[in-house]
């Protein structure tokens, strides 16, 4: 039945199968940790510490995505994170968490993604055409649009019933299905070669050279760098601040996730569209500043359906920034070096997540209120929206 799937539905289903067990490993590792330890600040940091790996392995992945084969390069990543979730699964289940040892499990788990995001991102521009690249990445996009709606609910359910432990279990079995998904594309991806030490110097400092030549592109990456700072303030302590500021319980915190998601689902509808009528950089830069405004909204929140409302906003406004910004880095990037592109430009748009977790989780240890976060964050969006305008990035037609 596989076999009569085209190959973009291929990638497409594998991708939705590991994002559902994403969702359940996102949600199940913050709670497992926040009721083990009680600390807000170690549930930020573990989620600070999955984004370290970015900064170290993106250009490394960029250059495996431009060399070996790409179907070989995502089955290998699914096999090897469904093993390690197992390892953390077996981890957790543990009375008491060793905390350095929890740390360094999910950097190995987290280290995968930026070894295979560039192959994912290179690989698609192969399996549909330019003019259908929008669209395509609006489909991709969807997955993590409506796993937004129904993953927090569902998932914050399943934790409920049938424990966070259990949860890791089921994410390590949807990395081996959507493995199999990976196995059926037809499409041929051969290798070009090997990559001895000296090659992969080369070949990083090749795409480094061109990404940062491109200046339209690498605006872009400069913008959500600061986005990205801004964005994980709040989202690193967001179960903590639903749950122990607000005394909402698990499920009404996965509630207002859900009405978050809502906003990301009819983004990847509108995006097509409106992409017709304006630039990609005035998009780009003026659906940041938006969602910059509208984080600064969260401060005057408090209940399930307000804040999951406002989350809405910024979630439509964030997707629309996803969706264009891949566009436009697959549609004028060369194939033979877009896997290093995208390398680069997702290192430098990454690094600001594992300081501006760990930052919020300092502050709210030193008695900084959660409103001072979302206030700060949100003036940081929005001036980073601004910087884009202003930018190359802004000036793009």
């Amino acid at each position: 039945m596989i076999s009569s799937i085209s190959d973009f539905n291929k990638l497409w289903f594998s991708f939705l199968i590991s994002s559902i067990g994403d969702w359940l490993y996102k949600l199940a590792l913050h709670l497992i940790v926040l009721a083990k330890t009680g600390s807000a600040y170690h549930a930020a940091t573990i989620y600070g510490i999955s984004f370290i790996p970015w900064i170290f392995f993106s250009l490394l992945g960029g250059s495996i995505a431009d060399t070996f084969n790409k179907k070989h390069i995502l089955f290998w990543g699914n096999i090897v994170s469904g093993v390690l979730t197992v390892l953390l699964a077996l981890f957790v289940n543990q009375t008491k968490l060793i905390m350095w040892q929890l740390y360094l499990i999910v950097f190995f788990l987290s280290s995968i993604d930026p070894l295979i995001h560039p192959t994912f991102q290179s690989i698609l521009p192969q399996l549909t055409g330019s003019a259908e690249l929008i669209t395509a990445n609006a489909k991709i996009q969807t997955v993590d649009n409506t796993l937004s709606i129904l993953g927090p609910l569902v998932g914050g359910t399943v934790i409920v019933l049938f424990s966070g432990t259990n949860a890791l279990w089921v994410d390590a079995v949807t990395f081996f299905i959507a493995a199999v998904f990976i196995t059926q594309i037809s499409i041929k991806t051969p290798s070009r070669g090997t990559l001895n030490l000296r090659k992969l110097i080369e070949s990083i400092k090749e795409g480094a050279n061109y990404s940062f030549g491109q200046k339209v592109i690498f605006s872009g990456s400069v913008m959500f760098f600061f986005t990205n700072f801004a964005l994980n303030m709040f989202e690193a302590n967001f179960m903590y601040y639903m749950t122990r500021q607000l005394k909402l319980s698990v499920l009404e915190a996965s509630l207002a996730m859900t009405l978050a998601g809502i906003g990301s689902l009819v983004a990847g509808f509108v995006t097509p569209k409106i992409s017709r009528y304006f630039s990609s950089g005035r998009i780009l830069s003026v659906s940041t500043m938006l969602a910059g405004l509208f984080t600064v909204c969260l401060f005057l929140t408090q209940k399930t359906w307000s804040v999951g409302f406002v989350l809405g906003l910024i979630s439509f406004f964030g997707t629309i920034n996803v969706i264009t910004y891949f566009t436009l880095r697959q549609r004028t990037v060369p194939s033979d070096i877009l896997g290093r592109v995208v390398s680069v430009t997702r290192m430098v748009s990454y690094a600001s997540i594992p300081i501006g977790s760990w930052l919020s989780g300092y502050l709210i240890s030193i008695g900084t209120t959660m409103k001072v976060i979302v206030i700060l964050a949100g003036v940081i969006r929005f001036l980073a929206g601004a910087g884009a305008w202003l930018s190359p990035l802004g000036k793009e037609k």
